[in-house]
């Protein structure tokens, strides 16, 4: 994820996504565990396991990998 945000060519948006990049990764893994059992994470889909969502976000992760390979 670190790497992933290191990668864009612009800051990301929210701005609270920087904030990714300085937290501790023991701290930072607490955080994402909490958010995707809340509410918000359900309701936004991110919680998701069906295959169609799995997919999406498979893809995603390869255009993100991909974008920072031509960095």
């Amino acid at each position: 994820m670190r790497q992933n945000l290191a990668a864009l060519p612009t800051p990301p948006v929210p701005r609270a996504f920087a904030a990714l990049q300085t937290l501790p990764e023991g701290l930072l893994v607490a955080v994402l565990r909490r958010f995707l059992r809340s509410t918000t994470a359900v309701h936004s889909g991110l919680s998701d396991v069906s295959p169609a969502t799995a997919a999406e976000l498979g893809r995603l992760a390869e255009q993100m990998r991909a974008h920072a390979k031509f960095r």
